[in-house]
C-alpha cells in the first residue's frame, strides 16, 4: 500500500473480499476493478487474497458463519498498519 493511502485504496481494500466473492453491485465491482488495474499495491493485495481463497476452497466446502467472517474482517482491518 502507498505511504499515504488514497480513499480509493481504502475502499478497494475494505471491499476486497466482497469483490472477490462477487457480492457487490455491478457498478462497485466495475469501480474497484478499474482501481485494481491502476494501482499495483492494491492489485498485489487482491492477488494474495484470491490465492488464499483458492487454497481455502481446496481444503473443504464448509462455510464459516457470518459472525465469524465479520470478526475476521474486523481483525484484519484493525491490524493493518494504516488502520484501513
Amino acid at each position: 500500500m502507498c505511504a499515504v493511502p488514497k480513499p480509493e485504496c481504502e475502499e478497494a481494500l475494505d471491499r476486497l473480499f466482497e469483490y472477490i466473492d462477487h457480492e457487490l453491485p455491478e457498478d462497485e465491482i466495475h469501480r474497484i476493478g478499474e482501481h485494481l488495474k491502476e494501482c499495483p499495491p492494491c492489485e498485489a493485495e487482491h492477488k494474495i487474497n484470491e490465492k488464499i481463497k483458492r487454497l481455502v476452497n481446496k481444503t473443504g466446502h464448509d462455510v464459516a458463519p457470518e459472525d465469524l467472517r465479520a470478526r475476521i474482517l474486523q481483525t484484519i482491518r484493525a491490524t493493518r498498519p494504516d488502520g484501513a
